[in-house]
């Protein structure tokens, strides 16, 4: 069935309000309840058609053209209530967040400037937009953050503190960072408006063309640890590094992106942040110091997802297990090599202590 072919939908209804009853009626037909398929039809509609929602779209909805055919998909997925709670939640809250974004009135004030391009990226902190700007002709990428960030019952205090430390970000000024132009508020929502980098992450990279040469992945660690080293001397740690926080494109460019993420990385966050089923720690490529207290604060975890991100583009896949340094034993990477990673990964009280200690062995190389 195509989208011309779908139920026709009714103008008056507030397109945001349907997505809710969207999101309830998943919910519903998932945990042992009923949800028509007329009306999960029509909401479908609604989604596929929006030209906005493109980005974002779940696969499950393309795929799944009525209700028995979601209720098949969601039993495979998952085996419990929660779980499907959760998936319903991660798959539909990003439409809601562009919805209730462009609706906002603060969002219609910043259009006038700015011509919003597409969604270019989404996560747990909310949504990254492709703006060009309507006099200068120039691309520039918004990161507005999502309601989470501050719908907590200290609204204020917490946008007091994004602005008090997102300062910090404006002291970076480094050829391998995301440079930050403007930081502000649309609506209610803080944003912050970046430099726009035409490139891929580095985990698109290793899906599309495989682990890096050992001469390649030097080169990328050598920038990755320059930018670092600079935020570090500037005072700011990233605290999330991870291949998707590294932008690459030909010849040799590197940035190292989320920088004003990292900073909002706490206890009261990260557990109001996963109950909407998203993730703020990394597991694989954060320090195993930081899983376990996400307040922490110390330069050398983010050397350790620096030693990860190196394992990873050698190998294609993050360290994992107790023999995990076999691996690179077996590709047959030069001892040098292994010793700098291995003691990127070692336990906080033996890894290198610095990012000066760090780039000194690699420039050895």
């Amino acid at each position: 069935m195509t989208s011309e072919n779908l139920p026709s939908i009714e103008k008056e209804d507030d397109v945001l309000l349907q997505i809710e009853q969207l999101k309830k009626g998943l919910i519903a037909h998932a945990t042992n309840g009923s949800f028509d398929t007329k009306e999960y039809s029509r909401f479908r509609k609604l989604i596929l058609t929006n030209p906005n929602l493109e980005k974002v779209i779940p696969k499950f909805l393309r795929a799944c053209r009525t209700t028995d055919e979601y209720w098949n998909w969601i039993k495979a997925e998952a085996s419990t209530y929660q779980a499907r709670r959760d998936i319903i939640a991660k798959e539909i809250n990003p439409i809601l967040e562009i919805l209730e974004y462009e609706n906002d009135e603060g969002s219609l004030e910043f259009n006038k400037i700015y011509e919003e391009k597409k969604v270019i990226g989404h996560g747990g902190f909310g949504m990254v937009y492709l703006y060009e700007h309507r006099l200068l002709n120039l691309n520039f990428a918004v990161k507005v953050f999502s309601p989470s960030f501050y719908q907590s019952g200290g609204e204020e205090k917490e946008l007091e503190r994004f602005f008090q430390e997102a300062r910090i970000l404006f002291k970076l000024n480094h050829p391998n960072i995301i440079k930050v132009y403007d930081a502000g508020l649309n609506g209610k929502r803080p944003f912050i408006r970046m430099e726009y980098f035409d490139g891929k992450n580095l985990n698109q990279i290793l899906q599309e063309y495989g682990s890096l040469s050992v001469e390649k992945s030097i080169i990328a660690i050598k920038n990755i640890v320059s930018a670092i080293k600079h935020a570090h001397d500037n005072g700011v740690i990233h605290r999330d590094l991870k291949p998707s926080n590294i932008m690459a494109s030909i010849p040799n460019q590197f940035r190292v992106i989320d920088f004003g993420l990292g900073i909002f990385i706490e206890n009261e966050l990260h557990s109001r942040l996963t109950k909407t089923g998203s993730q703020t720690i990394s597991g694989y490529y954060n320090a195993p110091e930081l899983v376990a207290n996400p307040k922490l604060i110390d330069k050398k975890s983010d050397i350790y997802s620096i030693g990860a991100i190196w394992y990873a583009i050698l190998c294609n896949q993050p360290p994992a297990g107790s023999n995990f340094m076999e691996i690179l034993l077996i590709q047959g990477i030069h001892n040098d090599v292994l010793n700098i990673i291995a003691k990127c990964l070692n336990p906080i009280e033996t890894r290198y202590t610095n990012c000066e200690e760090l780039l000194y062995d690699i420039e050895k190389l």
